[in-house]
């Protein structure tokens, strides 16, 4: 057995993560000895104890290492190790390093995560925070930074597609195996990813399924990757606030959007600005702090190899109901959002969530003053 081959053992087996990784290799002097180790030897590290000693001494009934190459190999997954060239480099100065990374797409773009710029923010989200978030992570991929998200809905979904766009690279986080990747909705999105040169990664086996420790797990590794963190709309539960945590905790900037005061999903950016999140209005704001970091070229030195953000990226629309009535009812220019729903003759709340829709698609553009135009 090789140290690699231990070291996907040792992150596949339950209750065994990077801390008590640390722990049993500093103790036997290898993941290869701690995996051959007593029950009795193993007990007596603090913060092993009998149950997982017993666990890590009958790792074959947890872990058929062979089983899972085949099957990442099958996938198009390559594995990425601490020692290993590629493995991101600020990822390896956080306190719980992942053990390995489960890698989709290309390696190469791992390394370049020393100039990236993490975007986040709620799931549910509005117009203004889609616009934002186009704006912010449009402005990072020209200056020719790497953009990492959690390729979940909302504010992720918009910074990978923005990202792609712009024809900068994007490397896309999850919570969950490579096997079982959520939400399943975003599947195109990272077969883009990947085939526009980033990477959807994880740290879990490759049938991990998704759950409430996995995400905040997930969210340390973005923030860890990235040199700076942008939250763009959160809530005061929201968990893109765990991020901007624990970027604070490993030394990173930390940027907030500001919005509307009386939102919900504002509470979470303004209580980022309070406790001294930069306040961000454009991507100036951003550029601003990076050019002041050692290795980081100015934005407008790398812009010029970059395409500019497209004026009208939408190629093929399919639409039809309500989102087809919309964009027809657009197609003589802008309107208010109020005469969209008076001439729709549809409920307020569905006419929102078609234009929520509409934007996602990149079909339309919402404008000052609640106003809406095709692009």
């Amino acid at each position: 057995m090789d140290t690699h081959t231990a070291l996907l053992i040792l992150n596949s087996l339950p209750g065994i993560g990077p801390s008590r990784k640390r722990l049993l290799v500093n103790a036997f002097d290898s993941a290869e000895a701690a995996l051959q180790a007593s029950p009795e030897a193993l007990s007596r590290i603090d913060g092993i104890g009998w149950k997982l000693a017993r666990i890590i001494h009958e790792w074959r009934q947890y872990c058929d290492p062979d089983k899972e190459l085949r099957c990442a190999a099958q996938a198009g997954v390559s594995l990425v190790f601490e020692d290993d060239d590629v493995y991101p480099p600020l990822l390896k100065n956080i306190h719980d390093p992942p053990i390995c990374l489960y890698v989709r797409g290309s390696q190469p773009a791992l390394k370049e995560t020393r100039n990236a710029l993490a975007v986040v923010g709620s799931r549910r989200t509005t117009l203004y925070g889609l616009r934002m978030t186009e704006k912010l992570a449009g402005g990072a991929a020209v200056a020719g930074w790497p953009v990492i998200s959690g390729l979940a809905r909302g504010i992720d979904t918009q910074a990978h597609e923005t990202t792609l766009q712009c024809g900068g690279c994007t490397i896309a986080v999850i919570g969950s195996g490579l096997a079982q990747l959520y939400p399943q909705e975003n599947v195109g999105l990272a077969l883009r990813i990947v085939e526009g040169g980033g990477a959807v990664i994880s740290e879990f086996p490759m049938h991990y399924k998704p759950d409430r420790r996995s995400f905040p797990m997930r969210n340390r590794i973005i923030a860890g990757m990235a040199t700076g963190t942008l939250v763009v709309e959160a809530g005061l539960q929201s968990g893109s606030l765990i991020t901007a945590a624990q970027a604070l905790e490993q030394g990173r900037l930390v940027f907030a959007v500001p919005g509307p005061a009386d939102t919900p999903y504002s509470k979470g950016c303004h209580a980022l600005i309070k406790d001294g999140a930069k306040l961000v209005e454009s991507f100036d704001d951003i550029a601003d702090d990076f050019s002041l970091l050692p290795g980081l070229p100015p934005p407008e030195k790398n812009a010029e190899k970059r395409p500019e953000i497209p004026k009208n990226p939408v190629v093929e629309l399919k639409l039809q109901g309500l989102e087809l009535k919309l964009w027809s009812l657009l197609q003589d220019g802008e309107q208010s959002i109020d005469d969209l729903i008076d001439q729709s003759g549809e409920e307020t709340s569905s006419v929102l969530a078609a234009l929520l829709t509409l934007e996602l698609k990149h079909a339309v553009r919402q404008l000052p003053g609640r106003r809406v135009t095709r692009r």
